[in-house]
């Protein structure tokens, strides 16, 4: 018999046998729970039992939290009688990342258009930082105050880290954030965050990258990633913008032709009446093309929280399934449930 178990609080489950404890259910199935000794002695496994029953495996002693939290359990004691919500900081599911902080320089900045900037940062030597194609940094700008933006490259040999920043005026923490964009400064960086990955990206699924504005540099990094792997899955790129000249990478875009067999960018525009291509908004023109259609794809949407959202509800509306989307904003600026 098998029994769920729910992480909290990161909300990451997993199926654990009766006969294997949670510590060993979750390390057969690649999750990370911290550990040292296996053996309830060195307390990192530590946590609350917050719903269910489990069988300790010193004695024939019933963990019941119908009750109550049953604290403290180790996870490396416990054996599931039924599904098991256990309280524990700091699990990593499979290829999950751990979070880090580091300092890192300003190399170069970019005007690329009047209102955004390409940041290139140089990490430091010395010290290993991981991340995947797709995730995002916070930039630490005062101890109350991070700044949100996802990493527009695949991991370089070189340590550098590119990042697309847009003017924001009405932004408290970007106001802050600009007076230290200067070549040389010294940043504080939180990463990496996210879960938007290729190893999230089912294998069977055609893939739809949507973009708005600097909401491209997620998919940028998602792309090079693809490259890198060899990945030759179906990808169909749309980049929304308001004008032509907000394509910042354009070029770039049309060169990935060459390297990604199965590559389509659709640029689309929505204040240029001249442009020659695709116009209006950029969610509308994949809903056209689509025709209600959203059999065997995975959406990955990339932009403002008010854009993303807005897909998301257009989307359901026309058929999608909720979890057929995914993005960082659904991380970083969850919606109000009341809405």
């Amino acid at each position: 018999m098998t029994h769920q178990i729910t992480f909290l609080p990161s909300r990451l489950t997993l199926q654990a046998q009766a006969c294997e404890t949670v510590l060993q259910a979750a390390t057969r199935q690649g999750f990370r729970v911290p550990r040292a000794c296996d053996a309830g002695v060195c307390l990192l496994c530590k946590g609350r039992l917050m719903a269910g029953k489990a069988r300790h495996k010193h004695g024939n002693i019933t963990l019941d939290a119908s009750d109550g939290p049953v604290e403290p359990v180790f996870c490396c004691l416990i054996y599931p009688i039924s599904d098991l919500q256990v309280e524990i900081e700091h699990v990593l599911a499979p290829g999950q990342l751990p979070s880090q902080e580091v300092t890192a320089k300003i190399q170069s900045i970019e005007q690329a258009t009047p209102d955004v900037k390409i940041v290139q940062l140089l990490l430091p030597a010395g010290k290993k930082i991981d991340f995947h194609p797709g995730q995002y940094l916070q930039i630490i700008i005062d101890p109350e105050t991070v700044a949100a933006f996802s990493i527009a490259n695949a991991p370089r040999e070189d340590r550098t880290i590119e990042l697309h920043i847009r003017e924001a005026p009405d932004s408290d923490s970007y106001a802050l954030l600009a007076k230290r964009l200067q070549e040389g400064e010294l940043l504080q960086l939180s990463l990496p965050h996210g879960e938007t990955t290729l190893h999230k990206l089912q294998d069977d699924k055609k893939l739809i990258f949507i973009a708005a504005s600097t909401g491209f540099s997620q998919i940028r990094s998602l792309l090079e990633g693809m490259v890198a792997a060899g990945d030759e899955r179906p990808v169909t790129i749309y980049w929304g913008a308001r004008t032509a000249r907000d394509l910042y990478r354009h070029d770039d875009m049309k060169a990935y032709a060459f390297l990604h067999p199965q590559f389509k960018y659709i640029p689309v525009v929505s204040d240029q009446p001249e442009w020659p291509a695709r116009k209006g908004l950029v969610h509308e023109a994949v809903l056209k093309d689509l025709q209600a259609d959203f059999s065997h794809c995975t959406i990955v949407c990339g932009g403002s929280p008010a854009m993303v959202y807005a897909t998301l509800d257009d989307f359901v509306a026309a058929g999608m399934q909720p979890e057929q989307m995914i993005s960082d904003v659904f991380d970083y600026a969850p919606r109000d449930p009341k809405m």
